[in-house]
């Protein structure tokens, strides 16, 4: 009994390409304004940074959760296939 889960089906859901494509893009702004705002000094940076940081947390557990709801779901469907 072997299950193989298709992760390139999964993870054409339109949610997980929302989390993909806003996650992304959110960490890499916080990583950088937590960088320069070191340097430059800023407190305003710092702000950009917590608010990006918890977003990109966030959107991150949103996107985990899906897929695994996501990959239990195939693997219900396949064991049930298989019956």
């Amino acid at each position: 009994m072997t299950i193989k889960i298709d992760k390139k089906s999964i993870r054409r859901d339109k949610l997980l390409r929302f989390c993909m494509y806003t996650g992304i893009p959110l960490s890499i702004l916080a990583v950088i304004s937590l960088w320069v705002g070191q340097y430059a000094g800023s407190t305003m940076l710092g702000r950009v940074f917590v608010l990006s940081a918890a977003l990109a947390v966030v959107i991150g557990l949103v996107y985990n959760v899906r897929f695994m709801i996501l990959s239990i779901r195939e693997i219900k469907k396949q064991q049930a296939d298989q019956r």
